[in-house]
This record gives C-alpha cells, structure tokens and sequence, in this order.
C-alpha cells in the first residue's frame, strides 16, 4: 500500500513524502522587489510540515511580462541572495526546491511580444541563451532543479501548441520540431548543470486543432528521452471537462505512469488525504502537486500526518489564483 507520507525517490531525491508543492504568484514583496520576511517563514513552514518537494513560485525574465506584478523576476538584483536564504531553509528539513520558469511574453529585441510563429531564428537563440542563462542563476542561488512550464498558456506551452505554432522551418511543423526549442535547453543544462529537470505539460488543449491527449503522450515520452526527470500534469482551466466528481486527468496521468520511466506528478483539485491516498492506490500515480492549500495553510501537512488523515481548509474559491496574489483572502 502507498501512502502520501511514504519516504520515496524522486529522481535522485529522497523526498519526505509524496506530495509537492506548487507555487503560483508571489505579492509579498517589499519596495523595490525584494522578498519580504513572510516569504522566508513561508518556505520554513511548508518545508518543515512534510513535504516532499517545494516548487517556486513562477519565475519570470522580463520585467515587461504580463505577470511581472505578481512574481518574482528572475533577473532582480537581490534574487540569488535571496533566494539562496530560502534554499537553504528547505535544506535544513531535506527538502528540494525547483525554480519554477513561467513567463508568458518574450521580448526578441524587436517585438515586445512575439509569438512563435514570428520570432526569427535569431530570437530562438537568444530565447535559448537567456533561458540557460536564468538556469545559471538558479544553480547559483542553491536550487535543487528547475521546472519548465509547458503548460497553461505560457510562452513555451504556446510555442509547442500547433494552434498557436505554424512554422515551416526546424522549429515548427510535427510534434518533434515543435518541441525542438526545449529539448535543445534540455540537452544543454544536462551537460553542464546537476539539476533535476521537470516538465509542467497540458494532457489536452479544448482548442480546435490544438493540443490532443496523444499529442501530449508523445512529448511527454520526448522529454524523457532527452533527459527530463519529471513529468507534472496540469491544465488551462477551461481544460478540466468531464465527471466533476473525479480528478479528469487521473487516466491520462496513470497512462503517463505506465509509459515513462520517470515520475509523474498529478496536480488540480487534490484536497484530502483519503482522496491522495486512493489516487496513489488505484493508478500508476506515485506523486501529486498542491498550490492552492499551501496558500490557505502553509503548514497543513503536518496536521494531516499527526492525525493520519485531514482535509485542507481550502475552500477552492479560486480567490488567489484570480486575484493574483499569494495570500488567502479567508485565512
């Protein structure tokens, strides 16, 4: 029998347990950008509490981005300071910590928001270098790996979507040329860096001529082929269809766990023990991901393995998510 709290390995990591946590937005900061003390007792309550893994929240390189209000820039001045503090908090309860790369527009020099099917060749080399180069400084600020977001509707999951990606030269075109911008990053940071690499992905787009479940299969097997250590599922929201009373993406994700040889980590709507537990027993699930109860309780895990079960009193209001910020509007 699998349980949430079994010590286990993740790539190379021995986690505490079988639950991730993933961030989203970061608003508490102070003047000028830099973290305030309640990040730093965030990350200490989250990493004490159990916890496998702690994924950042979303990291971005442009301080033009969409979202550059609400996140951390990964070119701030005081970012590997700071964030090196933070890495070294989760350290001290043998937890690992991902950067979690998420940005939503690219700025090539010419165009402030260029999309895939415009930027030049040149542009997706120096896409490629400042990616590397945002990799660099996480190795530097004492990460433990990075994860790439491929999926909602960032840059990268734009790029990689035939909706949004007409291309005719190596870089668009089948699923392979699509995904090439990635995989050419991937190839890179595994020669030179000893981080683990996670893949966030879309199982399914909802788009007409957009992503298919099998589509996301076959990157989700590339990936893995071209040294990616992980896989987490996650979705534009319009995405999640089907039977509200069950997880939509458990089949595709026990798929995924049969397939690969590496882990996958199911995310969304996870709010009880029993739930987690059942998911872990019945598929081929080894881990799942939360964002939102970290928000509302930093700390829940630890109740939750004192009593030997528990249910998040996050209400799911989605308050935080729409609203942009890293707070609980009821807690």
């Amino acid at each position: 029998m699998k349980d949430l709290f079994d010590k286990c390995q993740f790539g190379n990591f021995e986690l505490n347990s079988r639950v991730l946590r993933t961030g989203i937005w970061e608003t508490q900061k102070e003047e000028g950008g830099f973290l305030s003390n309640e990040v730093f007792q965030k990350y200490e309550d989250i990493a004490k509490s159990g916890v496998g893994a702690i994924i950042s929240e979303m990291l971005i390189l442009d301080s033009r981005d969409r979202f550059n209000d609400y996140s951390v820039n990964i070119n701030h001045k005081n970012f590997i300071k700071d964030y090196r503090e933070i890495n070294e908090i989760a350290h001290k309860y043998n937890v690992p910590v991902l950067g979690q790369l998420a940005f939503f527009f690219y700025n090539d020099g010419l165009n402030q928001k260029v999309e895939a099917n415009d930027i030049s060749l040149e542009g997706i080399r120096r896409l490629q270098a400042e990616i590397i180069m945002a990799v660099k400084k996480l190795s530097f600020a004492g990460f433990d790996g990075v994860q790439f977001n491929l999926g909602n509707n960032f840059y990268l999951a734009r790029f990689i979507n035939p909706y949004f990606n007409q291309r005719k030269d190596n870089y668009g075109g089948n699923t392979f040329n699509r995904l090439r911008i990635i995989l050419e990053i991937i190839k890179i940071i595994k020669d030179n860096y000893d981080l683990h690499i996670n893949c966030k992905i879309n199982p399914i787009d909802v788009r007409k001529g957009g992503m298919t479940p099998e589509e996301s299969l076959e990157i989700c097997k590339l990936l893995e082929e071209y040294g990616a250590d992980s896989i987490q599922i996650t979705a534009r929201t319009i995405s999640y269809v089907g039977d509200k009373e069950s997880h939509p993406f458990i089949d595709f994700a026990s798929k995924l766990g049969d397939e690969l040889n590496i882990p996958v980590v199911l995310g969304g709507t996870l709010r009880d023990s029993e739930t987690i537990n059942d998911i872990l027993n019945k598929t081929n699930v080894d881990f799942v991901s939360m964002s939102k109860p970290f928000v509302a309780q930093a700390d829940f895990l630890s109740e939750w393995k004192l009593n030997g079960r528990g249910t998040a009193i996050c209400q799911s209001c989605n308050n935080c998510y729409s609203k942009k910020t890293s707070t609980c509007f009821k807690y």
